[in-house]
């Protein structure tokens, strides 16, 4: 007799042996755990905004991202034309409220 069929029968029979059957009560069947577990699903993301250059030209922009430059007192502020509008008005806005406001230059008065 050749080693290789006795070894595959041998390999048979363990894998048999670990399977759980399906009358046995107490080893849940697949089937049962998979549909036990909850579904997971991707993290709603929301739309993506328009960027400044987007929003209002390129020229509007750059003036905006200057003005931002300009007044803001952040290490890392959001001067950046690839941001909203909206996000690099209200850094200008709390740059022209920032401190000492009487040497601020005119356009501040365009975010009080």
């Amino acid at each position: 007799m050749k080693p290789v069929p006795i070894l595959f029968l041998i390999a048979s029979g363990l894998v048999a042996a670990c399977s759980p059957s399906g009358g046995d009560a107490s080893a849940p069947s697949v089937a049962v755990e998979q549909s036990a577990r909850p579904e997971v699903t991707e993290p709603q993301r929301p739309p993506a905004q328009a960027t400044c250059e987007q929003e209002i030209g390129a020229e509007a922009a750059s003036v905006l991202v200057g003005q931002c430059i300009q007044m803001s007192p952040a290490t890392h502020p959001p001067c950046n034309a690839q941001n909203s509008c909206d996000m690099i008005r209200d850094e200008i806005r709390r740059g022209c409220g920032f401190g000492d406001t009487t040497n601020n230059p005119d356009f501040c008065s365009d975010y009080q």
